[in-house]
């Protein structure tokens, strides 16, 4: 994400318009592999970042397959927003094209924050479902907030939000079938 706002810094805003999602549009597709890297503005770049370490990094901890589960996470919240992405998005104060474009982490990051709570509450491990508490105490009021239209024409992406929430539970269910067939078969007489 930091080397790639560091191009756009260096180069002009190109690499944005270039790389990011555009909803429903076939040169958009590319947006789905590379919209996380990209940001409108240093304090975009800053707040997903921290974001991204905290509830990637909680991801990490919980379960040793957070290559995957992370690549799951973005290519799944790239694709579903390619599909019902909002095309009337603007970053304009950065010179962005203010036409059908989406970009930024925080759709990976609300794919991190469904997940932990949905891994939680399905491995019914006690570590996951402290982390799913955890991750409800302190982000859950926002995480709503963010998946509902109520940031409509600001800016923010709230279906790039609700995509990435949508991929979380997803991949939760994925990766604890596992866990979740293993405690079927202890409570089967």
């Amino acid at each position: 994400m930091w080397g790639f706002y560091i191009v756009k810094l260096a180069t002009g805003n190109w690499i944005n318009i270039a790389l990011s999602l555009d909803a429903r549009s076939i040169s958009g597709l590319v947006g789905i592999l590379f919209m996380p890297l990209l940001h409108g503005s240093f304090s975009h770049l800053l707040g997903n970042t921290f974001s991204w370490l905290i509830l990637g990094g909680m991801t990490a901890l919980l379960d040793r397959r957070f290559l995957l589960i992370m690549g799951l996470i973005w290519l799944l919240t790239g694709a579903i927003l390619w599909v019902i992405g909002t095309p009337w998005l603007c970053h304009a104060p950065d010179g962005y094209d203010c036409v059908r474009r989406h970009v930024g982490a925080s759709g990976v990051i609300y794919g991190f924050g469904a997940f932990l709570v949905a891994y939680g509450f399905l491995t019914r491990r006690i570590s996951a479902i402290l982390v799913a508490l955890f991750v409800l105490l302190f982000h859950g009021l926002s995480m709503l907030a963010g998946i509902l239209p109520l940031t409509a024409g600001s800016g923010v992406s709230w279906t790039g939000h609700l995509s990435g929430a949508i991929a979380g539970v997803v991949v939760a269910f994925l990766m604890t079938k596992e866990a979740r067939a293993a405690r079927a078969a202890r409570a089967s007489p």
